[in-house]
């Protein structure tokens, strides 16, 4: 009998929990990450002659590095143990619910996004291109209704074909956002000197910069438009990964292109939400909007 390994990664209250408990039942077991006060929930279960293991990582709203959760997160994305990473979204509020996927996008790892509450979705009057999403992520999408056992047959089949189906994340339509919105001709960013006065700091073509200063394949698991994303977020994990890789100089150098930006998360944060509008809006439509323009 095969193994492989599952890990089941989203937003609190995107339904992993219900997903985990319905696939594991009473095969599972719960107890801390090592060194960490963090829970931590695994179990496993059986289909078709593969004994499936998952993982359920803690609920964040990102992938930065700024809580334990994360962190945990992060460090068993990149330890290479999980075959496969399912990311569950809420798809009665895919503009919010999406940012992980956002987050994750530049991340090396095969990846499934599952659309979970579509039945929620439906009530709503909204019918979502599921092969549409697909093709623009360039990754299976699964719709999903967590709290129904019954329908999990989608999940399964996807199970079933995942190792020819298996990939990850296309991130070429955010890298495009990042270079037209941070690293805009002209664009600035406000910016507070040591001695506390307000100043304007050009930072156009930064996030081409700074890619050019980065191993043009990544490091690992995260590609340079990912590690550029974080270090403008001055994201603590990202920058200790490029300064153990790169040469001393090489690093300075990239400090010294992000001194003058202040709030990146901001910046970045806004990217990831152009990228998700334009999924949504090419790829979601509702019956009910459409009543209301008529």
């Amino acid at each position: 009998m095969s193994e492989k390994t599952i890990a089941l990664l989203g937003q609190p209250n995107s339904g992993k929990s219900s997903l985990f408990n319905g696939l594991t039942g009473s095969r599972q077991h719960i107890g801390n990450w090592p060194g960490k006060t963090v829970e931590r929930k695994d179990g496993s279960f059986v289909h078709k002659d593969t004994t499936y293991k998952i993982i359920d990582l803690p609920g964040t709203y990102s992938l930065s590095a700024n809580s334990d959760e994360e962190v945990v997160t992060r460090n068993y994305i990149a330890s290479g143990q999980a075959d496969v990473v399912c990311i569950l979204a809420d798809a009665s509020q895919l503009n919010r619910s999406l940012f992980m996927l956002a987050d994750y996008t530049g991340i090396r790892v095969p990846v499934v996004l599952l659309l979970n509450m579509m039945d929620v979705a439906k009530s709503q009057g909204k019918q979502i291109d599921t092969n549409g999403i697909a093709k623009s992520l360039g990754i299976p999408v699964v719709p999903l209704v967590a709290a129904d056992k019954k329908q999990y047959g989608t999940f399964f089949r996807m199970l079933e074909s995942i190792d020819k189906n298996a990939s990850t994340l296309d991130e070429k339509r955010l890298a495009q956002i990042y270079q037209n919105t941070i690293g805009a001709e002209g664009n600035c960013c406000l910016v507070r000197r040591d001695n506390g006065e307000k100043v304007t700091a050009k930072i156009e073509g930064i996030v081409d910069e700074i890619k050019a200063l980065l191993p043009a394949d990544g490091i690992g698991i995260y590609s340079s438009t990912w590690l550029t994303a974080k270090l403008i977020e001055q994201d603590k994990l990202a920058r200790s990964l490029v300064k153990e890789t790169v040469d001393a100089g090489t690093y300075t150098a990239i400090e010294k292109k992000l001194s003058d930006v202040k709030d990146g998360n901001l910046l970045t944060g806004d990217c990831k939400f152009q990228w998700i509008d334009k999924l949504v809006n090419e790829n979601v439509t509702s019956k009910k909007n459409k009543l209301l323009r008529s």
